[in-house]
């Protein structure tokens, strides 16, 4: 024979807090509220370490425009355009490297326009330096006008947001290139 079974009933209230009790309870097992990963980096945070990146590809690209305008001085093309080439191609790896740091959740399209519009100009300094390996002085100047117009649109952004070795406040690099190296401009 099986024991009477008993139900314990709690009063309304205690019901209540039964609930809340559990509630709390799982919330704190599944981390829910409070904690996010907008709260572990500020803004502040992650413009010092993305500034930092760009502070190194300065140096870098201060040294690799000086060869490039070397090698123009001795109409080594071909030089000149490598030269160009690789810069673009270190610039890539600077937004390869900014990308990869955690960036505040509210500020994350933002840093994505910035990365693509950076991109972008790597790219026209690219198709630059295919122009200068060419002896195609037209291609070069569009290329150069379209990695200068986008610039412009890149320092405008990063301005915005608070960036200064990522931003037009670098005093690295000459011939209107700024902290964008030889991606910036070709004259």
């Amino acid at each position: 024979m099986k024991p009477p079974q008993t139900s314990v009933t709690l009063p309304g209230r205690m019901k209540a807090v039964a609930s809340v009790v559990a509630f709390i309870g799982a919330c704190a097992l599944v981390a829910c509220g409070g904690g996010s990963s907008e709260d572990d980096v500020t803004r502040s945070d992650f413009i010092a370490d993305a500034d930092a990146i760009c502070a190194q590809f300065n140096v870098a690209s201060t040294a690799r425009e000086a060869d490039f305008n070397e090698a123009l001085k001795a109409s080594d093309l071909e030089q000149a355009a490598t030269d160009f080439e690789d810069q673009a191609n270190e610039a890539n790896a600077m937004l390869d490297q900014i990308a990869a740091i955690e960036v505040p959740v509210s500020d994350q399209a933002t840093v994505d326009d910035i990365i693509l519009i950076g991109r972008q100009r790597a790219d026209a300094a690219t198709e630059a330096a295919d122009a200068i390996a060419a002896g195609d002085k037209e291609a070069m100047i569009a290329a150069g006008k379209k990695a200068s117009d986008l610039a412009g649109q890149y320092f405008q952004m990063t301005d915005g947001f608070g960036f200064v070795d990522c931003g037009s406040g670098s005093s690295a690099g000459t011939s209107g290139s700024g902290n964008s190296g030889t991606t910036g401009t070709t004259s």
